[in-house]
């Protein structure tokens, strides 16, 4: 049965409007607009704010050109945006024209990609934007998208077998979330018994060996700042950790870590963005960067000291985190991708999936062109490990 407040959605989704910007000045444009959709949005992420998504713009592949499509109703209120980028390879009669997500690129910094559309809007304001996307196919050759949400994949997927088009792949990928309860008791009731007793066990292990533990969520921005090194090293450190699941190290270049620099100036005044760090006897040994957005924390990247394993001190950690979301009120905590971790399935109540889109436009070169990259995705993903630490001891 639909609702008033749907039928009204509805009828006002009916007529939406489809305009791009495409200058870097539309980040400045579209803000106050944009921060206001976030928060009308179920489960946005600090990825998709505009500070965000300008400064990763800028430091990773500011010379490519940016298409921000603005959806919005016959009143002009924006109901949705989708940041996109363009990738040009060659040149004519040889150019190929790659359409991606903005954010998306080789750093691996930005977790959310996609659009971002208000609550009811999200099938009217995707059926506006393919649309636009139809009639504006001469400007690009392949889209290629990848976590892409479920539900919008599969419109992406109506709508290529009704243009025409190649749809090249849909590996799934999965999101993990926390839905949070109104008090950590109540939510430690639904965790199972063996991370219950984990808790539990590596705290009383800690203390009765006479260890000092602490936790602190580090809030001032030159705090953050002047704390970051360590966490780097940490972050490091997890990456290089013998007899452990292999994960990457996100932050090996200077020009990765001066974007969580910028980013903490930016976003940490704000409450955005928080350090939370475990201190054992004094040092620093675990440590997780927090991103904040309406109703969602995001669980970033981590690292800490393998000597320190014994004592789960990143599943610690995760309770001080969880329980300080919860303190603040917030619905959700995000555990990012990574769902073959089972330090983070122990948390996770809730899956979301999400597919890797590439489609490709007639001619036949193109549909090849896309072939080539989805098996250089194909033997990228065979050689690379995903990264699933954000939170984890394994």
């Amino acid at each position: 049965m639909v609702q008033p407040d749907d039928a009204l959605k509805e009828s006002a989704a009916a007529t939406l409007h489809v305009t791009a910007l495409c200058d870097s000045e539309a980040f400045e444009t579209l803000r106050g607009e944009w921060e206001a959709l976030l928060e009308r949005a179920p489960r946005a992420t600090a990825f998709q704010c505009p500070d965000w998504l300008a400064t990763s713009w800028r430091l990773s592949h500011g010379r490519q050109a940016i298409q921000l499509l603005s959806v919005r109703d016959d009143a002009g209120e924006m109901v949705g945006i989708m940041p996109l980028r363009y990738q040009h390879y060659g040149r004519w009669p040889w150019r190929l024209r790659v359409l991606r997500w903005l954010g998306q690129d080789k750093t691996g910094l930005t977790e959310t990609l996609g659009p971002v559309f208000a609550a009811g809007y999200e099938t009217a304001a995707m059926r506006a934007v393919l649309t636009y996307l139809g009639r504006g196919a001469r400007e690009w050759d392949i889209l290629e998208l990848p976590r892409t949400p479920e539900p919008l994949a599969l419109m992406f997927r109506d709508w290529t077998q009704e243009m025409g088009y190649k749809v090249m792949d849909f590996a799934a990928a999965s999101r993990l979330y926390i839905h949070l309860a109104a008090d950590w008791s109540s939510l430690q009731r639904t965790l199972s018994k063996n991370l219950r007793s984990n808790l539990a066990r590596c705290r009383n292990r800690l203390d009765r060996e006479g260890h000092v533990v602490s936790f602190s969520m580090l809030a001032d921005p030159e705090a953050i700042v002047a704390a970051l090194p360590r966490f780097f090293e940490l972050h490091r450190m997890r990456s290089e950790a013998a007899e452990m699941k292999q994960h990457n190290d996100y932050f090996p270049t200077q020009a990765n870590r001066d974007f969580v620099v910028e980013m903490a100036r930016i976003l940490a005044p704000r409450q955005r963005l928080l350090l939370a760090q475990m201190e054992v006897d004094g040092a620093v040994v675990a440590t997780q960067l927090l991103l904040f957005q309406s109703q969602t924390m995001s669980a970033y990247y981590s690292g800490f000291d393998p000597q320190w394993r014994q004592y789960s001190v990143m599943t610690l950690l995760t309770r001080a985190c969880v329980e300080y979301a919860i303190a603040r009120g917030m619905s959700w905590v995000d555990l990012t991708e990574g769902s073959r971790s089972q330090a983070k399935r122990q948390w996770g109540n809730e899956e979301l999936m999400s597919y890797h889109v590439l489609i490709a436009r007639p001619p036949l070169l193109t549909v090849l062109a896309a072939r080539a990259l989805l098996k250089w995705y194909a033997t990228r993903a065979r050689r690379d490990v995903r990264p699933s630490s954000k939170g984890s001891d394994s």
